[in-house]
């Protein structure tokens, strides 16, 4: 990493700003903590799918971050920070504080103007993305997040579902990311495989975990159910390995391990999400 890079500092603050904001949500609700991290985290899932065809599949514009070597991987390290920091965390602080459209509409002039200074600055680049897609779009993404948290409250079965899918996409995304900055995941087609190729097959990966873990969890609680999860999971990698649709550079052991770290977490997921009805925040009534 090359922390402390002048195209890093922008970046930095806005850590700083909304993960001050997302302080203060939570501290100021903690008895509907758990309701806040759902949304959060479905939240970002949401952004992700969008970020998924925007920049991974259609190239709209590059981040510049300047913190890993690797250009492709900086640039989905800065992704990683606006759909995965900048843009959720506010939205969920708008949710809990129960804004409406001109609050909506100030924070999308934020992060117009954000944009804009990224411009300037050379830290963001369009491709053929515009900036009025981002005025535009922002204040549908806060407005969702309001639509998503009202259903939630209504406990129903199809949207308990999703959320703990988005829950467990963001996190093997985010898993992913990981190992593919320490070099140890490399999906690809042929013998190079390039980081493209990585971004854009990885996603699907997850998602299509995400949805099988998902399922078994949401159905079957146990600890059977979760060696179903190691166990496929596992096969899956071995499969793609031998297929060389993957280049796995971590040991079966240590395989085994991160697995079984991300299905205990997976099972608190599950707990938050289906242990008993969501509590309501009556600021939001």
């Amino acid at each position: 990493m090359r922390i402390g890079k002048k195209n890093s500092v922008p970046f930095f603050i806005l850590i700083f700003i909304h993960t001050f904001l997302i302080g203060v949500t939570v501290h100021k609700r903690m008895k509907i903590k758990k309701s806040i991290y759902i949304l959060l985290l479905s939240n970002m899932g949401f952004a992700y799918l969008f970020e998924y065809f925007v920049l991974n599949v259609f190239k709209g514009y590059i981040y510049k971050p300047k913190v890993l070597k690797n250009h492709s991987l900086d640039n989905v390290f800065g992704a990683f920070l606006s759909q995965g920091i900048f843009v959720p965390f506010t939205a969920v602080y708008l949710t809990m504080s129960k804004a409406g459209w001109m609050l909506k509409l100030f924070g999308s002039m934020y992060f117009t103007f954000i944009e804009i200074l990224f411009l300037k600055l050379g830290v963001y680049n369009h491709r053929w993305w515009k900036t009025i897609f981002t005025f535009i779009l922002i204040p549908f993404y806060f407005k969702w997040s309001d639509f998503w948290y009202s259903c939630m409250m209504k406990n129903k079965e199809v949207i308990r579902f999703i959320s703990l899918f988005m829950m467990i996409m963001v996190t093997e995304t985010n898993l992913f990311l990981l190992l593919a900055i320490i070099r140890k995941f490399r999906f690809g087609l042929g013998k190079v495989h390039t980081w493209t190729e990585h971004f854009i097959i990885s996603p699907l990966y997850s998602i299509t975990i995400s949805l099988f873990t998902a399922f078994i969890l949401r159905k079957y609680h146990d600890g059977r159910a979760k060696i179903v999860v190691i166990l496929v999971a596992a096969s899956l990698n071995w499969f793609f390995v031998r297929i060389k649709l993957l280049k796995n550079n971590l040991g079966l052991k240590e395989y085994i391990f991160i697995r079984t770290v991300m299905v205990i977490i997976y099972g608190q997921y599950r707990k938050w999400v289906y242990g008993k009805k969501m509590r309501k925040n009556r600021t939001l009534q």
